[in-house]
């Protein structure tokens, strides 16, 4: 007798799916490019080497140009300056929400809070190593992979967009 797996088509499509999928770690939207306007924008995250002896973490990626209205992608040389989060990187503490924790400024000696040049009580980030605070995030589910990516992605475009944008 030859046995075989009657799937039901739920799973069919489950398997479908896993089958089908890009095999990249993720591909998030930018901003165009100031003079490649015809194209969105994406960085497509290809590899990530995180060292918890460093600690640091290495992200692999690469600018990817899609035509607005074919859809297809262009080959293209856009740069990729390294993206490393290492032991000096700093971040914001954030809830569960993913908005930044602000907490009340106070006079260390009177605990008195201090006030802004408005009067008003002063609050500042809470900030935590990024390293540790990405491992922790993931390892504890308190926020998706591709979320993560996507908001240590937007900080890491604010500093090297002048790098990210420069034509070979």
């Amino acid at each position: 007798m030859k046995e075989k797996l009657l799937i039901p088509q739920q799973v069919e499509q489950l398997l479908k799916e896993i089958n089908t999928t890009n095999l990249n770690l993720g591909e998030i939207q930018i901003s165009e490019h100031p003079l490649l306007t015809s194209f969105n924008r994406f960085i497509r995250i290809n590899k990530m080497v995180v060292d918890t002896e460093l600690p640091r973490t290495y992200l692999f990626y690469q600018q990817i140009l899609r035509d607005k209205e074919t859809h297809e992608i262009e080959p293209s040389n856009l740069p990729t300056p390294e993206w490393l989060i290492g032991e000096e990187e700093w971040s914001s503490l954030r809830d569960k929400n993913f908005d930044r924790i602000l907490v009340p400024v106070v006079d260390e000696e009177t605990q008195n809070p201090v006030l802004d040049e408005d009067g008003y009580p002063k609050t500042s980030i809470v900030k935590v190593n990024t390293h540790h605070y990405m491992l922790w995030l993931v390892k504890n589910n308190k926020i998706g992979f591709l979320d993560l990516l996507k908001s240590y992605l937007q900080e890491f475009i604010e500093m090297k967009s002048n790098e990210l944008n420069k034509l070979s």
